[in-house]
């Protein structure tokens, strides 16, 4: 019997998800020059009149926008004006971190309302640690407005689809948790859910050093080195959604053993806690970066040669990914960047002139400019971006007032609680 062969086809984009990119676009443009005019609005993302119409009525449709009259008139008619409705409701943008959640509420047009952090501890129990998540989310929610979804960011591995968080190393016992189905659960709204790099780097491309570039690599320096690459305005996440994994590309093909199993990964050398560790075995008494920094500028030697080692090593990594993805811009973000205020421009530097020529010339190297509300600002985005790709099914079902998603985790709680006691 003959086996009929198994073949791929590309897969075309449907209307809908044409239709969401442009709403993404019309959006990302409100959020930068509002107010504005529709005439402005087609001419500042290139869409036709008759587009624009539809999709700002389209907004307008789930009270989403806000029309005034322009106080300036040309010829005829006087134009209005266009802004997010600030009162139409909040994002929460959550980043779960192996030392402390932070949460930023903001409105739909991205602007930062609040920020609130506590303390996290991943080595205890799930529920433990799911329980101080629900707790932060509940204390930022401002009760008087309602509440349209919930953004997380959390360390790799993730399943975004599912909104599961895999098996972060380092993080106690978490693998497999649903999180996105118990946050959703326990306040009542959808909550979307990716990797903390990928969710920065869509924070920067957004709302940071990144919003001008469709072509954009976040590069995170901190208890782990991680990535975001953004292509095209969407995040590239490859077959397993593990592209972005810079931290465990081979850099020195006979160094450390990494927890992954190889050996030379990029993070067993420049992860804040790798070189803390090979400034303990040197003998230097320094308790983070910022001091290894500041001994280093006082004349230490030892100090020095750590930091110019980390360099090598960085920038061998930076022109890798120069040469494999060609971005436009590469962000920098995270403690070591932070800690070392040379960093970044050490480092462009460093790459210019070590990738093809024609590359290095036009290839930005900057620090991030969201600091560490990166990850949660991407968060926020992250679950506007969703809505705008269902506004139908996310903001005309049944309305969940803030006090009413704060109500029901409450009583979610104490049945959490009941159950474990």
């Amino acid at each position: 019997m003959n086996q009929r062969k198994v073949r791929t086809i590309r897969q075309g984009r449907n209307l809908p998800e044409v239709r969401a990119d442009n709403l993404s676009v019309v959006v990302e443009a409100i959020q930068k020059l509002q107010p504005i005019s529709r005439s402005e609005l087609a001419d500042a993302t290139g869409l036709t009149a008759a587009s624009i119409t539809h999709m700002v009525n389209e907004l307008e449709a789930f009270n989403l926008l806000v029309e005034t009259p322009s106080s300036v008139r040309n010829i005829g008619r006087r134009p209005t004006l266009l802004t997010f409705n600030q009162n139409r409701g909040q994002v929460i943008g959550v980043e779960i971190s192996r030392s402390g959640v932070q949460a930023i509420r903001s409105d739909f047009g991205g602007r930062t309302l609040a920020r609130l952090e506590r303390p996290f501890q991943p080595s205890s129990s799930v529920e433990k640690g799911l329980a101080v998540v629900r707790e932060v989310i509940a204390d930022i929610i401002d009760v008087q407005l309602p509440l349209l979804g919930i953004g997380v960011g959390v360390p790799g591995p993730v399943d975004s689809t599912a909104g599961i968080v895999i098996e972060p190393p380092n993080f106690g016992g978490w693998r497999n948790v649903a999180l996105t189905a118990s946050l959703s659960e326990h306040f009542g709204v959808p909550c979307w859910l990716d990797d903390d790099a990928k969710a920065a780097a869509f924070g920067e491309r957004w709302y940071g050093a990144g919003r001008n570039e469709e072509t954009l690599l976040y590069i995170s320096l901190r208890s782990g080195v991680g990535a975001g690459l953004i292509l095209g305005d969407r995040v590239y996440r490859g077959a397993h959604e593990l592209a972005g994994e810079i931290g465990h590309t081979t850099i020195h093909v006979d160094g450390p053993l990494c927890e992954c199993g190889n050996r030379g990964c990029l993070e067993t050398l420049v992860s804040v806690p790798a070189i803390m560790q090979e400034a303990r075995r040197l003998g230097l008494n320094a308790r983070n970066p910022a001091e290894l920094h500041q001994l280093a500028l006082e004349g230490n030697l030892v100090a020095q040669n750590i930091k110019e080692r980390v360099y090598l090593y960085l920038s061998a990594a930076l022109v890798n990914a120069v040469n494999h993805y060609d971005p436009a811009v590469i962000v920098l973000g995270g403690q070591l960047v932070r800690s070392w205020p040379e960093l970044t421009d050490t480092l462009a530097v460093k790459v210019k002139g070590r990738s093809f020529g024609y590359l290095s010339k036009d290839i930005r190297i900057i620090a991030s400019s969201l600091g560490t509300d990166a990850v949660a600002l991407g968060a926020v985005a992250i679950a506007i971006h969703n809505i705008l790709r269902d506004l139908q099914g996310t903001l005309t079902t049944p309305a969940v007032t803030a006090q009413a998603a704060v109500n029901a985790a409450a009583v979610q709680s104490q049945k959490h609680t009941e159950i474990n006691t």
